[in-house]
């Protein structure tokens, strides 16, 4: 057990166990029954920081006292990036080209057409397949998501590298994470939109992860 501990904790283990759980992930997503949910992804990313404990809990009141500024920076460019550049700006862009509806380049065209086929593959209502695309979006994201890719992989590298070294490679699996979500479609895969969605989502991860 110790040595496992060890292990994970390490700069190759931090790697290679993220990457392994980026396949998972990939795999829940493509093959697994129950995609695009990958239940399977969350226990694990979720239970391994809390297992290793990288991670530090204080007084949510002394917390939020100390830390508003940096709670309200975090949500505001969260606006700013998900709803704001790559969600209005770049479909406006879109737009002018007209590409606007087209899933391969749009965002929010490739998750119509991903619900669309959630809808019919699992035999599911579209309002039922966006509701629990929300749950893991609202409900696990901002715990389970910070304690691996903040807690767990930046916290861990950052012990042992730089700043930019730590946020960089915490930063990639972050965005190849959310990449993965239009693998569902494959072998349709919208590859424009893929990338997009992944290089904003690695520079939020940055941001966060300087904050």
């Amino acid at each position: 057990m110790v040595k496992l501990k060890g292990w994970l904790a390490s700069t190759n283990g931090i790697i290679v166990f993220s990457a392994i759980l980026s396949l998972l992930m990939l795999v829940e997503t493509m093959l697994a029954p129950w995609g695009p949910y990958f239940p399977v992804f969350v226990i694990l990313s979720t239970g391994v920081p809390i297992f290793l404990k990288t991670y530090k809990f204080g007084s949510f009141r002394k917390v939020m006292a100390a830390s508003w500024v940096i709670t309200l920076g975090i949500f505001a460019l969260d606006v700013v990036i998900d709803r704001g550049i790559s969600g209005w700006l770049y479909e406006q862009v879109l737009g002018s080209w007209g590409l606007a509806s087209d899933p391969f380049y749009s965002i929010d065209a490739a998750m119509d057409v991903m619900f669309a086929a959630v809808t019919q593959d699992l035999g599911i209502s579209q309002d039922t397949a966006q509701n629990l695309f929300a749950f893991f979006a609202l409900m696990w994201a901002p715990f389970g998501e910070e304690l691996f890719y903040r807690g767990y992989m930046f916290g861990g590298l950052r012990k042992q590298h730089s700043f930019w070294k730590a946020a960089l490679i915490s930063a990639l699996f972050f965005g190849i994470r959310h990449a993965f979500h239009f693998f569902y479609l494959w072998p349709d895969i919208p590859i424009v939109a893929s990338a997009v969605w992944m290089f904003f989502t690695s520079l939020y991860a940055i941001y966060i992860s300087y904050l």
